[in-house]
């Protein structure tokens, strides 16, 4: 029988060889907290919408933590060529090889991403070394993952009110779902046997900042409305929500709090 290896099957298969090999390459075994958190979105957007939040739930997990670091493209970095098509664009990390697993965390959480607090989305199994970057899926959401189903079986939920500078208003329910796993997340670290865990911060302004919401439907009208599949709002949404970016990742010293 011929059996097909997924990516993600070699990526398990390497971490486990990486940390069973820990003590024979000087790496240590080791664990530590995984969790996320959100900053608001201030201010009107691009388009001229300033947005007021009302719930955002995001299905998280696995995260993969690797050695390998991403290089930004200078050329990349200036130029958007989505936006010659009418879209959006998103970070380019130019040449980006993932190299050595280093951790991973397998569990999958519904995160509510106006907490108050982060949420812990679980305990990486890992070894010492230099972290260089992160892998970050965000998949449909599963009775299992999503129990309140605050996600209504997709990977993002945004609910809230955008206002225009010129007046009008459009409540939104925005869902929408990834094709893949976020790669090239950037997380340096040289990681030791310190205590402490990492944070992954979600910037709520790259997920709405490039949202025009008059194209959502008509405004005024005070019900809900769905960002329609082919409208420029959804494509943003989605865009903004794949943007590298978006992602903030940085090491808390200390226990957990």
């Amino acid at each position: 029988m011929r059996h097909t290896l997924t990516r993600h099957t070699v990526l398990r298969a390497a971490l486990a060889l990486t940390v069973l090999a820990g003590c024979g390459t000087g790496q240590e075994r080791r664990t530590f907290p995984v969790e996320v958190t959100a900053r608001p979105m201030t201010g009107a957007n691009e388009h001229g919408w300033t947005v007021t939040l009302t719930a955002v739930h995001a299905s998280v997990g696995p995260v993969r933590f690797f050695e390998g670091r991403v290089l930004l493209s200078r050329r990349w970095r200036d130029f958007d060529w989505y936006t010659l098509v009418g879209g959006t664009a998103s970070a380019h990390p130019g040449h980006y090889v993932p190299g050595d697993a280093l951790a991973e965390v397998l569990s999958t959480a519904t995160v509510d991403l106006l907490a108050t607090s982060p949420t812990v989305l679980g305990e990486a199994n890992a070894v010492t070394g230099d972290y260089g970057s992160l892998e970050l899926t965000l998949p449909v959401a599963t009775g299992a993952s999503d129990a309140q189903g605050a996600l209504n079986g997709h990977t993002v939920r945004v609910r809230g009110e955008a206002v225009h500078t010129d007046g009008r208003k459009v409540r939104f329910d925005a869902q929408a779902n990834l094709p893949k796993p976020i790669e090239g997340i950037r997380f340096e670290r040289e990681l030791g046997t310190e205590q402490g865990r990492a944070r992954i911060t979600v910037d709520l302004a790259k997920w709405l900042g490039r949202i025009d919401f008059g194209t959502v439907g008509v405004p005024d009208t005070g019900a809900e409305q769905p960002f329609p599949a082919s409208s420029q709002a959804m494509n943003a949404l989605v865009r903004g929500v794949e943007d590298t970016s978006a992602y903030a990742v940085a090491w808390v010293d200390g226990g957990a709090q």
